[in-house]
């Protein structure tokens, strides 16, 4: 597996100008890490040379651009606003395209209420995920949904949609942090790292040992491990501290299991 990093993990950086997108790749290459993820959110603009710009900048540093990032709601009650996602989707797609990126993150949102996230909510972002797939297939980009709360909350409404649609496309980004409480994580990652076509490795806080202090990493990967599962593991920080740092110790763990 490939151990990548994702802009959110340096958020601070980008949201003071300490860092800019078309630092983020250098910023990564002293670090050893070339597989890269952009957050929507920290673009200006999407416009053809800004999307150019940050495509140049990783690969003059030795870097590749795995994953765009996107927030978004496909399950809500508004049927248009469901509609104008699909198509705002659809345009994420070809951003990923030009950013050379294989892989889009999309957040699919809920209904507001878990019980309808589960069974409306699952229909409607199997609805909308089908509208996407020819795109999808046409851009040779990938679609994957991180269990993030509303209807990907759990594992069992991630698979509903996953199994909905076509895994070949459509796939898992597990994220280690996000299954709550603790005692299901596990349990929860295991149905979903099958299907993973990205995975978050968040982290938040660390032992003296070196190993984060909320959750096993070796458990983690040995999940991966035991499924046959190949990829990008995309370091996704989200502690207090310096991010440089916090970015330096879950490579070093990481790189401690793989």
């Amino acid at each position: 597996m490939i151990i990548g990093n994702c802009t959110y993990s340096v958020r601070d950086y980008l949201r003071s100008g300490e860092m800019d997108l078309l630092d983020f790749p250098a910023f990564n290459a002293n670090l050893g890490i070339t597989a890269l993820e952009y957050n929507d959110m920290f673009f200006a603009d999407f416009s053809d040379e800004t999307l150019a710009a940050v495509r140049k900048s990783a690969e003059d540093s030795g870097c590749s651009i795995v994953c765009l990032t996107c927030g978004g709601n496909l399950a809500s009650d508004d049927t248009a606003a469901n509609a104008a996602q699909v198509e705002t989707f659809k345009q994420q797609l070809a951003y990923a395209d030009a950013l050379g990126a294989r892989v889009v993150r999309f957040n699919i949102g809920g209904t507001g209420d878990e019980e309808r996230d589960a069974t409306v909510g699952v229909e409607r972002v199997i609805d909308g995920f089908n509208q996407l797939l020819p795109t999808a297939r046409e851009l040779d980009v990938k679609i994957t949904i991180e269990n993030h709360g509303g209807v990907s909350k759990w594992a069992n409404p991630i698979l509903r949609v996953i199994l909905g649609t076509d895994p070949e496309w459509i796939g898992s980004c597990p994220d280690f942090g996000n299954f709550k409480p603790i005692e299901c994580r596990y349990i929860e990652l295991a149905k979903v790292i099958p299907f993973a076509h990205h995975s978050h490795a968040k982290t938040h806080e660390f032992d003296e040992d070196g190993e984060d202090a909320e959750y096993s990493m070796e458990r983690v990967l040995n999940i991966y491990k035991a499924a046959g599962v190949d990829g990008v593991l995309a370091i996704e920080f989200e502690g207090s501290g310096d991010q440089k740092l916090g970015v330096e110790k879950t490579r070093d763990l990481l790189q401690r299991y793989l």
